[in-house]
């Protein structure tokens, strides 16, 4: 039996008419927009644009989950945040690793900073650099859930069987290292501005950590503008059909191909996140496990995400 305000709480996150805003998500982006003004006024780089901006959105979603969780076991453990620190840590070494390969490639192809984004003001570069490093982002996304190596690599975001904002640092490093190479690269190679690619990249940041963010609330309209958390727990839905919305930070190319979902047999999200996996699988606190994944060769265990585990 739930109590009185435990049902008023069930009643509003399945009718999202009834449901409150998610001021989390709204209210993080509004921080970073602030913190990303601010630096431009000092003239900080790059670097520190992103980490700071990084370490705001992380504390803010952190307050937001402990105070106002959507799902209260989706809050992360002792072993969740364990995992999720050791692969932070990786993800930055990835990180650090990614922009050195990106500069080799731009040398190699004699890329000069002349190409037809580099004229455009910086309030258009902007959103026309998030949404132009999605697009490349999106196509990848659908074919690692395909199947094969790639689904290995990508496995490891999806073992959790919860979502939250930490979690969202479980990802393989070369899972970072393959999505920024087809989302930043070409922006280069368009001519973008340093700076737009900067604050193109702030803001995919900040999204990417509200839509695993475990906060309440609805987005309405604006789901149809950004990608939300109501947008992304159906993509780690452990049922296949139902692991759409490959675009994380914004939802166009996801509309424009067909691969949109927002409600589905009158339910506002899925009834279990996470993979079903098989014996040969890593479990979703082995990092040692999850990290090796990769590189087990495919015959050891089946190939294409049935159920979906592969």
């Amino acid at each position: 039996m739930h109590t009185p305000k435990q049902a008023a709480r069930l009643h509003t996150d399945k009718n999202p008419q009834h449901a409150p805003l998610n001021w989390a998500h709204l209210g993080a982006l509004l921080l970073v927009a602030s913190w990303a003004a601010l630096a431009l006024l000092a003239g900080w780089s790059s670097f520190a644009l992103l980490i700071g901006g990084l370490l705001l959105a992380l504390a803010w979603f952190a307050l937001w989950e402990w105070r106002w969780p959507h799902r209260q076991e989706w809050q992360a453990q002792r072993l969740d945040r364990k995992r999720d620190a050791l692969f932070m840590v990786a993800l930055f070494a990835a990180d650090g690793l990614a922009d050195v390969l990106i500069r080799g490639l731009l040398m190699l192809l004699n890329a000069d900073a002349n190409g037809p984004a580099a004229s455009l003001p910086l309030w258009l570069a902007v959103p026309a650099a998030a949404l132009l490093g999605e697009f490349g982002d999106y196509w990848l996304h659908r074919l690692k859930h395909r199947g094969g190596w790639l689904w290995r690599v990508h496995f490891v975001h999806h073992r959790p069987s919860v979502l939250n904002v930490t979690n969202n640092f479980t990802t393989h490093p070369l899972d970072l290292l393959l999505r920024k190479s087809v989302h930043v690269l070409p922006l280069w190679l368009l001519g973008f501005e340093p700076t737009a690619i900067a604050l193109a990249a702030l803001f995919s940041q900040t999204q990417s950590f509200a839509t695993h963010a475990n906060t309440r609330g609805t987005l309405s309209w604006l789901n149809y503008l950004i990608g939300s958390s109501e947008l992304h727990r159906w993509h780690h839905s452990v049922k296949v059909d139902e692991a759409l919305n490959f675009g994380t930070v914004l939802p166009f190319w996801d509309q424009l191909f067909g691969t949109f979902r927002l409600h589905s047999d009158g339910r506002t999200e899925p009834d279990e996140v996470g993979v079903k996996v098989c014996p040969q699988q890593p479990g979703e606190h082995d990092i040692r496990g999850l990290m090796g994944y990769p590189l087990v060769p495919l015959g050891l265990s089946p190939q294409r995400r049935t159920a979906p585990s592969e």
